[in-house]
C-alpha cells in the first residue's frame, strides 16, 4: 500500500490590522506584518507592496525578508501633498515557489480647520495643494452660502431663499414654509446659538416663514415658524471635497402639517453649473448610465424625475461643480432654472439654477427626526463613486413617510349614506396599513392594492397596485361638517397623514 505524500512546507502572511490611516502630512500607526509557518516551513519570505500611491512611503522599505514564525511592523508615511482617499495594497511574499498574499486599506485623510469670518462659520477640508471649503452664514439661520475648491465657489447666495437649506412644507397649508435662510423680504433667520470646535460647525435656529404675509407678518416683521433645526457640520475626511451635514429637525407646535414633499435640501448653484445630472434608471448601484439635461428644459413638476441612487449634480460643460446626496431620500426630484430679467452676465445678474430632493413627512405633534446629507463638490464622476463607497459603509434608515392622496370625495362635497373614500399611495419600501380617519379617529382600514396605472405614469418606476379604497358609513356621524383624513404607515413604522378632504355630512 503506497504511503500519502508527506504535507508541504508552506506558510501563511498576515496584516495586522488590515487598515490604517493618517492625515496628510502625517504617519500612519504601525501594522503588522506575520508570516505563519506550516508542516514545518523554516524558510525566509521576501514581502513586497504592491499598489501603494504616489505620496506615500513604507518604512523600513519594501521588500522585507521576514523569517518564518517572525513579524515586521511597518509605517507609512503621508506627503503633505498626497491625494486624499483610500487605497488598497497587496502585500505579497515569496519564498521560491511559494506565493501568498494579504490585503491592506491605507487611507491618507484631509486636514481640517474651522473658523469664523464676521458672520460666517467655516471648515476646510485640506492637503498643502487643494482646499475645500464649506461656509455657514449664522444671520441666515446657518444656511450653507459656500461650497467651493480652491476658491472657485458653486453656491449661489443672492437671497436668504437660495443657497444649500433646508425647507418644510404643510399638505394642508400651502403658505406655511418656514425656511432656513429666511423669507421673501430677504429678513434672514436669526440663530439662537452657534459654535464651532476643531472639526465641525453647529447651528441652532427656528426656520421664519417664507411667505409672512400670511400669518400677520411682513417687511420688518418677520414671522417665525414652529420648526427647531439644529446642524452640525464635518468633513469625511477619508473622502476629497466631502463635507457632511447632520440634521436634527424638531417640531415645537402641537398642530399637524400634512404630509407633503419637504426640500431636504434645496439646492442653488450659480448659473455657470447649469447641467443637471442624475441616474434615473431602474439598476441602482450598478454603474448605469446617468441622464444629464441642460436647463432650462428640466421638467418642473414634482414626481417627473425618478433618482434611485438619491443624488444629484449641477455641473459646467467640464462636468465640475455641486453633488448632494441623502441616503434612504424617496426617489424623486425636481428642479429649475431661474434667469435673471436684468440679462446674464449684467452687474445684477442672479441667475441660478436648482433642484431639491425630497422626503415626505407628515409634521405633527411630537414629530422629530435625524439625519444626513452630504455635500461633494468638483468632478461629479468622482462625487458618485464617492457616493457608491459611502453608500455601502454607513446606515441608510427609511426616513420618508409614503406619498399619496385622497381622489375622493372632493373637498367641500355633500356626503350621505355609505362614502366611498378612495385614492391611491405608495412607499419607497412598502406600505404596510391604510387607514381611513374621520375627525381625527380611524374609522376603519381600508382595502390596498387595487390598480393604478396612472401613478407610474406620474412617477417612473413607481408600483402600479397602489389604490385604496374604503366604504364609510356617514350615518354614524352627526350631520355637519367632518375631517377626512388617510393614514398610511409604512413597513419601517414612517406614518403619513394626507392633505384632508372636508365635507358635509347630510342625512
Amino acid at each position: 500500500m503506497t504511503s500519502p505524500p508527506p504535507p508541504v512546507a508552506d506558510f501563511s502572511i498576515a496584516v495586522s490590522p488590515n487598515s490604517t490611516s493618517s492625515v496628510v502630512g502625517g504617519v500612519t500607526m504601525p501594522v503588522t506584518i506575520s508570516v505563519t509557518p506550516q508542516n514545518g516551513f523554516s524558510g525566509t519570505v521576501n514581502v513586497t507592496l504592491q499598489g501603494v500611491p504616489q505620496g506615500m512611503t513604507v518604512s523600513p522599505a519594501a521588500p522585507l525578508s521576514i523569517a518564518a514564525g517572525a513579524s515586521q511592523n511597518i509605517t507609512f508615511t503621508i506627503a503633505d501633498s498626497a491625494t486624499v482617499g483610500m487605497s488598497s495594497i497587496s502585500l505579497l511574499g515569496t519564498s521560491g515557489a511559494l506565493s501568498h498574499s494579504a490585503q491592506l486599506s491605507l487611507t491618507a485623510e484631509a486636514m481640517v480647520q474651522t473658523y469664523q469670518n464676521g458672520s460666517v462659520l467655516y471648515l476646510e477640508s485640506r492637503t498643502a495643494t487643494d482646499i475645500a471649503r464649506i461656509g455657514l452664514e449664522t444671520t441666515w439661520g446657518g444656511s450653507i452660502v459656500e461650497v467651493s475648491v480652491n476658491g472657485t465657489e458653486f453656491v449661489n447666495r443672492h437671497d436668504t431663499g437660495r443657497e444649500v437649506q433646508v425647507s418644510y412644507r404643510d399638505g394642508n397649508d400651502h403658505n406655511w414654509n418656514p425656511t432656513l435662510g429666511g423669507d421673501s423680504y430677504d429678513q434672514g433667520t436669526p440663530t439662537q446659538a452657534f459654535s464651532f470646535d476643531t472639526t465641525s460647525l453647529y447651528t441652532k435656529a427656528i426656520p421664519i416663514q417664507w411667505s409672512p404675509d400670511y400669518y400677520g407678518g411682513g417687511s420688518g416683521h418677520p414671522i417665525p415658524g414652529d420648526i427647531l433645526v439644529e446642524q452640525t457640520i464635518t468633513a469625511v475626511t477619508s473622502q476629497p471635497h466631502t463635507f457632511k451635514a447632520h440634521f436634527k429637525v424638531t417640531h415645537l407646535g402641537n398642530d399637524l402639517h400634512a404630509n407633503t414633499e419637504q426640500e431636504y435640501p434645496a439646492v442653488y448653484t450659480n448659473k455657470a453649473y447649469s447641467q443637471f445630472v442624475y441616474y434615473g434608471g431602474p439598476a441602482p448601484w450598478s454603474n448605469g448610465a446617468v441622464t444629464a439635461t441642460q436647463f432650462p428644459n428640466l421638467p418642473q413638476a414634482i414626481g417627473q424625475l425618478y433618482g434611485p441612487e438619491h443624488w444629484g449634480a449641477l455641473v459646467d460643460a467640464q462636468n465640475t461643480g455641486l453633488t448632494v446626496y441623502v441616503p434612504s431620500q424617496f426617489p424623486y426630484f425636481n428642479g429649475f432654472s431661474a434667469v435673471d430679467p436684468t440679462g446674464p452676465g449684467g452687474p445684477a445678474d442672479d441667475s441660478t439654477n436648482y433642484f431639491a430632493l425630497h422626503p415626505y413627512w407628515t409634521i405633527g405633534p411630537g414629530f422629530s427626526f435625524q439625519g444626513d446629507i452630504y455635500v461633494i463638490a468638483g468632478d461629479y464622476t468622482t462625487a458618485r463613486q464617492i457616493i457608491y463607497q459611502l453608500h455601502q459603509s454607513i446606515s441608510e434608515p427609511d426616513i420618508s413617510s409614503p406619498i399619496g392622496f385622497i381622489d375622493a370625495p372632493s373637498t367641500g362635497a355633500t356626503v350621505t349614506g355609505v362614502l366611498t373614500v378612495s385614492g391611491w399611495t405608495f412607499d419607497d419600501v412598502s406600505v404596510s396599513k391604510v387607514e381611513v380617519l374621520v375627525d381625527g379617529t380611524a374609522d376603519g382600514v381600508a382595502s390596498y392594492g387595487s390598480p393604478r396605472p396612472d401613478i407610474p405614469a406620474a412617477y417612473p418606476q413607481a408600483p402600479t397596485n397602489v389604490g385604496y379604497s374604503y366604504s364609510l358609513d356617514t350615518s354614524k356621524y352627526a350631520n355637519g361638517i367632518h375631517t377626512l383624513n388617510v393614514r398610511v404607515t409604512d413597513g419601517s413604522g414612517n406614518v403619513a397623514i394626507l392633505p384632508q378632504v372636508v365635507v358635509l355630512v347630510n342625512n
